[in-house]
């Protein structure tokens, strides 16, 4: 990259890059941190009554971390090690969780277990208490194993066969090789995914709230302190407690990630097949899968037959009135938000965090790798503190004239800026820095040659940060709990303002138009997408 002072053009878009992350990820969450003051936080540590929300938070996450990964890994060894039957099937259902809002596990959970749920009254005949920590703990595990489970598949699929080949070579029996050669080489991949998992479940706001009852997280119990009391100097208190936890399991994951060793497999070694599991390992990996398969369908399925009928489960007369309610008037508009403001901030975030992971890594200038700290921050940052950052530096009167629904976009571009960072910075260090030096000795400016020679060879980059912002912000509740109004309501609201209200067949009907719509967009991206490649394929 030329010097700065050579070309100005280049020297402004850093500056405006700097800019913006200062002004839309450092001073909001700066404004959640100072909001209290030294008083506020003495009176607020005083008073205690963060100790129980901390304590649970804590019990919640060890709990449903522990659970979902043991998940995940039974899961992920199925998909990669054995030899079951129906593995496209297996998969195509294990990320259905990622495509939907974590929170519509517990409106289904409370469908089908609660007083009057379909199994736990309708075949058991009984009324069980499902809120408290044994419920959300259930819940979030079937939410969040997906997480973990495409993490350790992905950190299997890695593993060198040739080891594992060698130990059955010199004698190892099944059990052996997996204890002291596949679950040591699984290590790297088995820490992210606790850690990933925890930071998660963690911050998550969505299903301790629908059925956690007086079972306070830390979330939740920021939310309650505005939405009851409009307390927010306890607020921004509690919220600052939970960044710090969050804080915390990411540095973790950062310095776990940063001693891992990734080798890249050769044609050979790749070639050799890994040595076979028993037929009775696979059919235990198969039941455990079509279990766990069974319920997630299960949860997705009571979801689509109550927004199908007329009041789920008492009278299964099919009717389409809750689909035709979701596409009336207002209500539709929560959908229409949610494509809107998902697919903008999705476009911007992908393209702006590409341009400023070119420019850090590319870049030679002092101070680049605070900006590259800055821009992967917040993936630390809970939703619920980001969106009360935003609340409290930017909900003034003097910018009562912005639209709210530009205020909502701007938390999704930023919050998920460093999946597409660090998606360009991984594509950028596979580029030689030599194709970039040859477009500029041939008089083109840095800021062309990164437009005309590097971002074409980027668009795996282009997509994962499209796709992932997009995909957060349709299933996202927790940033926008406290940005929306009226007007500027998404689906993901407009189904918990439902919930709340007990109308089960409308907001079942707003989550499946919700994942569907997910589904649908995403289906067209990649169509899209492939036609751009063929077309060039064939200019070529």
């Amino acid at each position: 990259m030329r010097s700065l002072r050579r070309e100005p053009a280049l020297l402004l878009a850093l500056l405006a890059v700097t800019a913006l992350v200062l002004l839309f990820v450092v001073y909001p969450q700066l404004q959640v941190v100072l909001t209290p003051g030294p008083g506020g936080y003495v009176q607020y540590l005083q008073d205690g009554t963060w100790v129980g929300p901390l304590r649970n938070s804590i019990q919640l996450t060890l709990l449903s971390t522990t659970t979902a990964v043991v998940l995940g890994f039974i899961y992920a060894y199925a998909m990669v090690y054995s030899n079951m039957r129906w593995k496209p099937f297996f998969r195509l259902v294990g990320i259905l969780p990622l495509l939907s809002p974590p929170f519509v596990v517990a409106a289904a959970y409370t469908l089908l277990f609660g007083a009057r749920g379909v199994i736990s009254y309708g075949v058991f005949g009984q009324s069980p208490n499902i809120y408290g920590l044994n419920g959300v703990w259930g819940v979030q595990t079937i939410a969040f194993f997906p997480f973990a489970y495409q993490l350790i598949a992905d950190a299997l699929s890695r593993s060198d066969p040739r080891m594992e080949q060698a130990a059955r070579n010199l004698g190892a029996g099944s059990w052996r090789v997996f204890r002291t050669v596949t679950l040591p080489l699984s290590r790297p991949g088995l820490g992210a995914a606790i850690l990933t998992t925890a930071i998660y479940i963690l911050e998550d706001f969505g299903n301790p709230q629908l059925i956690g009852g007086s079972f306070y997280v830390l979330p939740t119990e920021a939310y309650s302190l505005i939405s009851s009391f409009g307390e927010f100097t306890s607020a921004a208190a509690v919220s600052t407690i939970l960044l710090l936890l969050a804080l915390g399991l990411y540095l973790a994951k950062v310095r776990l990630d940063g001693g891992r060793s990734f080798v890249t497999i050769s044609g050979r070694a790749s070639s050799m097949p890994r040595p076979p599991v028993s037929a009775a390992v696979s059919r235990a990996c198969f039941v455990a899968c079509f279990a766990l398969a069974g319920i997630i369908l299960l949860v997705y399925g009571s979801l689509v037959v109550s927004a199908l009928t007329l009041r789920f489960p008492n009278n299964l007369q099919f009717t389409t009135e809750h689909f035709q309610y979701v596409l009336s008037g207002t209500n539709g508009d929560a959908l229409r938000n949610t494509l809107v403001f998902s697919g903008v901030a999705a476009a911007i975030s992908a393209v702006f965090a590409l341009f400023a992971g070119w420019l850090v890594q590319r870049g030679t200038w002092p101070g680049r790798r605070v900006l590259d700290l800055l821009l992967i921050l917040p993936a630390a940052i809970p939703g619920i503190f980001f969106g009360l950052g935003y609340l409290l530096a930017f909900n003034q009167r003097w910018l009562d004239f912005v639209d709210r629904g530009w205020l909502i976009i701007i938390a999704f571009v930023f919050w998920n800026i460093p999946v597409g960072y660090q998606a360009a910075v991984a594509g950028l260090r596979q580029i030689d820095r030599s194709i970039d030096e040859a477009a500029t000795s041939l008089g083109a400016s840095s800021i062309r040659g990164f437009r005309d020679v590097v971002l074409p060879m980027l668009g795996g980059s282009l997509r994962v940060g499209f796709v992932t912002t997009f995909v957060r912000a349709v299933t996202t509740l927790s940033l926008v709990i406290f940005l929306f109004t009226p007007p500027t309501t998404t689906a993901t609201i407009r189904i918990y303002q439902l919930v709340g209200d007990l109308n089960w067949g409308a907001a079942t009907a707003y989550t499946v138009a919700d994942i569907g719509m997910a589904i649908i967009a995403l289906l067209v991206f990649a169509v899209l997408a492939r036609g751009r490649i063929a077309l060039g394929a064939a200019r070529a």
